[in-house]
């Protein structure tokens, strides 16, 4: 398990205010989704508040064992709403992990998770591993927010 912390500013993002599914590039002005970014919302809508930053134009298809996850963007009047935001969607991930990669060996899952601390100001946490490993990134946020 490898979880990267990394702290940055963009007002890119000051906008919004529900969880959010950032795109993994924009390009020609195009939004360009992972496959996964799709399913995962079609699968989470229903379970919490999701959306798409800009409506998505392209897929981009990434073949491997590995579970490329959605980048989400959790800002701050959404954990301000639900203060268990952070959890829920956590259990989420490792739902659909369950539910679609049934039958097969568990993959190794990689995503990102841009929390918002201030207006501007955001920790991005990129993590890969097991499923297992989901409960640390839970801590380790807990932990941020103290």
């Amino acid at each position: 398990m490898n979880i990267k912390q990394t702290d940055f500013e963009s007002q890119e993002f000051e906008n919004y205010q529900n969880l959010m599914i950032v795109p993994e590039l924009i390009e020609d002005e195009q939004n360009i989704y992972s496959s996964s970014s799709i399913s995962f919302y079609k699968y989470a809508k229903n379970q919490v508040n999701l959306n798409y930053i800009k409506k998505p134009d392209i897929v981009l298809e990434q073949r491997s064992i590995d579970w490329f996850g959605p980048t989400l963007l959790i800002t701050t009047t959404a954990l301000t709403q639900n203060p268990e935001l952070i959890s829920i969607t956590l259990n989420v991930i490792s739902n659909y992990i369950t539910d679609f990669l049934k039958g097969r060996n568990e993959p190794n899952i990689k995503f990102s998770l841009l929390i918002q601390e201030s207006r501007t100001r955001f920790k991005k946490l990129d993590y890969e591993g097991n499923k297992e490993g989901l409960k640390e990134v839970d801590k380790l946020i807990k932990q941020l927010k103290k």
